[in-house]
Formats: structure tokens, sequence, C-alpha cells
């Protein structure tokens, strides 16, 4: 299925190609994500979706969620580099996501998010018998 990207809306009047953005949810996400393209926002859900870009100059990508203040994660694509990338939202929502070549990129905070839903039923458990025993 060949989708039509969304066009550029900067100044350019030279070579395009097409970037190929995958994103996809942390563990808690927002609804969608917004995408800025050398300043443009564009509000997409989760998901595929591609943009025309300059092919002869760098483009600033940079993806978000909740309106550009959680999971952000940016970089400039190069001429030189293939035109497709990966954002992945965090674990939590006050970290930053991810975004690079796709199979790259990694979720922040998974290890954070273990810990603390592993850690929490034992800190209950603890209070818990605590406070069984100062009953007594």
């Amino acid at each position: 299925m060949t989708e039509t990207p969304i066009p550029y809306s900067g100044d350019h009047d030279g070579p395009t190609r097409v970037l190929q953005l995958h994103t996809r949810r942390g563990v808690v996400a927002k609804a969608g994500v917004t995408v800025g393209i050398d300043g443009a926002h564009y509000h997409q859900p989760w998901g595929r979706v591609a943009f025309e870009i300059p092919a002869d100059k760098p483009v600033h990508v940079a993806v978000s969620q909740g309106g550009g203040q959680i999971g952000v994660a940016a970089t400039v694509l190069t001429p030189e580099q293939p035109s497709e990338l990966e954002y992945r939202g965090p674990a939590a929502l006050y970290l930053a996501g991810t975004i690079g070549t796709p199979g790259t990129v990694k979720q922040r905070g998974c290890l954070l998010q273990l810990a603390i839903f592993a850690l929490l039923p034992l800190a209950l458990a603890l209070v818990i018998v605590i406070g069984i025993l100062l009953s007594r």
C-alpha cells in the first residue's frame, strides 16, 4: 500500500524524497503524536506516515506527545541518510522518546517501570505486615 505523502510546507524548489516515519507507542502513551518537519507541526495517529522532504538539504525531524512537551525526540536527517525513521515513545511520560533508523531505537524507562510495578506490591505488603505487628 502506497500512501500519499504529506507535502513539505517549507520554502524549497529543489528535488524531494519521501520520509517514511513509523511511530510506536510507549507503555503509557497519549492518543497521538505531533511530528515536526523543519518547524511545521502535524498531529498524527500512531503508526506509519509519509512526508515529502527536501532531498538536497538536511531536515529537522521532531516527534512528541501531548502537544509537544512529552516524550520529545529529534534528529536531523541529512540527504545522505536513508529517508526512513522510527520513533519509540518512552515507558514513562516524563522521559524522552527515541528516534532513529528502524530497528535501532529502544524504549526508555522499561527497567524503571518494571522496578516500580514490582516493588510497589512488596512495599504495600511490608506496610500491611508492619501495621499488623504494631497493632498487637
